[in-house]
């Protein structure tokens, strides 16, 4: 299976406008609260931006894992 990965994720994430009533109503019978999961979701993805540039700034260029952190960071602009 073939992916592209996002290079956008947080700026859509932020960029989320509010959930139609039908979702909200959906969401809230399945115990889920949709603009806190949302929330959620943001401040996730820039703590993983934060924690992947620290990691990545302390590792040699030829560690294996160099290339895939970088690329993972890259998704998340």
């Amino acid at each position: 299976m073939s992916t592209v990965p996002s290079i956008t994720i947080i700026t859509n994430l932020k960029n989320l406008t509010s959930s139609t009533t039908n979702s909200l109503k959906s969401g809230s019978a399945e115990g889920i609260d949709m603009p806190g999961m949302l929330a959620l979701a943001l401040s996730k993805a820039t703590e993983l931006k934060v924690c992947l540039t620290l990691i990545t700034r302390a590792i040699d260029g030829a560690d294996p894992n160099s290339q895939t952190l970088t690329n993972i960071l890259a998704s998340l602009s």
